[in-house]
């Protein structure tokens, strides 16, 4: 009785975990859907020194992209925030890519059921970690 209780149990969590696993699935970006970008966005980055909070706006819906990162909690300019423009923001293989010399980020885009969300990778100056964005 103890191992199907068990079995049933075990069941149940993976059924949850696949639910949630496809409940935001990526979406390759494309000029298609390039106006799903636009707007404000809220999340996090994370580097082998800490999580620190992460914004960026994306002002138009057409190529190349045009916006700005906003950093906060930014050590190596002093403290406080530091804002990144970018004005030559454009799609590759599916993700959203800016690159302004040395610096680069490459997004993903996901859609499901909840809020839609950015996420993937990013180097600045020296520095390398991933991110993961909201759309407010």
């Amino acid at each position: 009785m103890k191992k199907i209780v068990w079995g049933v149990f075990i069941q149940f969590f993976i059924l949850i975990a696949l639910a949630s696993a496809a409940s935001m699935a990526i979406e390759p970006i494309s000029e298609g859907n390039i106006s799903d970008l636009t707007g404000k966005w809220e999340g996090k980055r994370y580097t082998k020194k800490g999580t620190f909070r992460t914004e960026m706006e994306i002002y138009n819906d057409t190529l190349p992209l045009k916006g700005k990162f906003i950093w906060h909690d930014v050590k190596r300019k002093g403290g406080g925030t530091y804002t990144w423009d970018f004005m030559q923001g454009m799609i590759k293989d599916g993700k959203f890519y800016v690159k302004r010399g040395q610096n680069h980020f490459e997004l993903s885009l996901h859609k499901g059921d909840e809020k839609m969300k950015l996420e993937g990778v990013y180097f600045t100056d020296g520095h390398e970690g991933t991110i993961t964005l909201y759309k407010k």
